[in-house]
């Protein structure tokens, strides 16, 4: 299959990034597209396409460029999956000159052999990381 990833955010189907994060993820159901459409618009963003500007998949990456970078709603659509695309798509970010940066975090709850292959690991020190969740909020 041969593919192309993208930063153009024109090139994004924000209506199937939505309505599988609204529906679908774990993480982000019910997430209005107005959030998801914030969410795009202040992250750097990857598009995966095919021949046919099909997309077969998404992430976004929040960045200072020099300390950290958040890796966060990467998707490859359930009828692409199986082909190596994750991988790919993350490869791609993880090579970016603008993301060669100290600390990379990402939440996962079922995708933990996929990020490992890119040096990912579960948090070493947790006792010094903290949190706040904002319920309401998604």
């Amino acid at each position: 299959m041969q593919y192309t990833i993208s930063t153009d955010k024109s090139r994004l189907d924000v209506d199937a990034i939505h309505d599988y994060l609204c529906n679908e993820s774990y993480w982000a159901k019910g997430r209005s597209l107005e959030r998801v459409t914030t969410s795009i618009d202040n992250s750097n963003c990857f598009g995966l396409y095919d021949d046919s500007n099909r997309m077969l998949g998404f992430a976004r990456v929040i960045s200072d460029k020099v300390v950290f970078a958040y890796l966060m709603d990467l998707i490859v659509f359930p009828e692409y999956r199986g082909n190596g695309l994750g991988k790919k798509l993350v490869k791609h970010i993880m090579e970016q000159p603008d993301f060669q940066v100290r600390l990379w975090f990402l939440g996962t709850a079922d995708a933990h052999r996929l990020y490992e292959q890119f040096g990912f690991i579960k948090l070493d020190q947790p006792e010094r990381f903290m949190l706040k969740r904002n319920e309401e909020f998604f």
